[in-house]
């Protein structure tokens, strides 16, 4: 059923090209500035964020009017991409670039660079890299995203460490020290890592060398010798406290992230992989934990491999039936530049991929910004699979994951059998 709807979609699209001629439109304004639509996914109080953006720059100069709307449904976006009501420019997630690229959504950037000798090294390296796609630029990069090591110092120290770890090894032996159960033998304090679970299935494999594909992204490699190292120490701490009572911990946790009652929030938590907005929602929540940020650790065998993460960015790119191409390019050079990006980086509480922005002050500034800053200049991001079936994959990974965290299967197994079938994904 789901590939019978994306086979409907995608001729949707494929007539959306037929019927308006693959964005060739172009239309006259009567006279003053041309107007640019510029479409963003973000509502509340961030839309108000982009809106200053976009005043800011109207006020700037004097050729362009960009008109902003908020729109965060993603088949709008695609229906009206391949047909004659798209916008100029748009805002989304580099992840969402493959797919729209191979559908033939995207213009390239490649002539707007090449014509102005524009300079791409403002921006982090893995910010261009994940917005490139068969050797060239498809979007430029509005903002990073990165993840971190998280740690509770009190119950650091009540387990007798005084510094967070530093290889996998230190901090699997870190957890088991810190791990508590209550009186009816239920965990009270979770020690490894095992929560949120995307990053389990991702910081946690990168941090041993596991890689779900291949760094070209094209080849899946599930059988990587450092996924099953990441699962085998996984599985054992389950073992070692019982499968059941780790996953009614971790379901619990998934109840409660990001609210009042999350665990780390609440000090239940040794240690956690997530995000540079933790510790924003910490302070809005209240929450007193005493907490320090360190680099995701790497193994006793690769400690190169300390601050290894995903890698993602918030990127603006430029429909090919867009029908103000010269406008959509100003704008997208300034809203990533130094005045746009900071206005959105610090009015949404996003990292920069702006090179620049990494030592401002108003930046730096932001609880958790300076470390997670200093992540992103190691260049360590791991970008995703560049694969139409990327989603089928993931899907597939999160299937039998669940095997093994149950207990259902080994990770050699588990992993033989996703590999096997994932052998005909594209």
């Amino acid at each position: 059923m789901k590939k019978l709807l994306c086979s409907l979609l995608l001729a949707v699209l494929l007539a959306g090209f037929n019927a308006y001629g693959g964005g060739k439109r172009q239309e006259a304004d009567a006279g003053g500035p041309q107007t640019v639509t510029f479409w963003y996914n973000n509502t509340g109080e961030e839309a108000l964020v982009y809106e200053k953006a976009i005043a800011a720059y109207n006020a700037s100069q004097s050729a362009y009017r960009v008109e902003g709307l908020s729109v965060n449904d993603q088949q709008k976006l695609i229906v009206a991409m391949a047909g004659n009501e798209a916008p100029d420019v748009v805002q989304g997630s580099n992840s969402q670039i493959v797919s729209y690229q191979a559908n033939g959504l995207l213009s390239s950037l490649k002539p707007f660079i090449d014509k102005e000798k524009f300079d791409l090294t403002i921006y982090s390296n893995k910010a261009i890299e994940a917005n490139t796609v068969k050797g060239e630029v498809w979007a430029l990069p509005l903002t990073g995203y990165t993840i971190q090591l998280f740690y509770n110092k009190d119950l650091l120290k009540a387990a007798g460490f005084s510094e967070p770890p530093k290889t996998v090894e230190e901090m699997y032996e870190m957890a088991v020290a810190a791990t508590k159960l209550d009186a009816s033998g239920n965990i009270d304090i979770l020690g490894y890592p095992l929560f949120p679970l995307a990053s389990a299935r991702q910081e946690l494999i990168y941090a041993f060398g596991g890689r779900w594909w291949s760094q070209d992204g094209k080849t899946l490699t599930p059988q990587d010798r450092g996924v099953i190292d990441s699962l085998t120490y996984n599985v054992r701490y389950r073992n070692l406290y019982g499968i059941e009572k780790v996953q009614a911990f971790v379901a619990t946790a998934n109840t409660n992230r990001y609210t009042e009652q999350d665990m780390f929030f609440a000090g239940k938590q040794l240690f956690r992989l997530d995000g540079s907005w933790l510790p924003t929602m910490m302070a809005g929540f209240k929450s007193t934990v005493n907490y320090g940020i360190a680099l995701i650790p790497g193994t006793k065998a690769r400690p190169e491999l300390q601050g290894t993460s995903r890698f993602e960015t918030n990127s603006i790119f430029i429909p090919v039936t867009a029908a103000r191409k010269e406008g959509a390019w100003d704008f997208a050079k300034w809203l990533t530049g130094p005045g746009g990006a900071k206005i959105i980086d610090v009015g949404t509480g996003n990292l920069p991929a702006l090179k620049s922005l990494y030592t401002d002050p108003d930046i730096l500034a932001k609880p958790g910004f300076p470390e997670f800053i200093e992540a992103l200049k190691l260049e360590k991001g791991i970008q995703y699979a560049q694969i139409s079936d990327f989603g089928e994959y993931v899907s597939m990974l999160n299937e039998y994951l669940d095997y093994v965290y149950s207990g259902q299967q080994t990770p050699e197994a588990a992993m033989e059998a996703l590999a096997n079938r994932a052998r005909n994904l594209k």
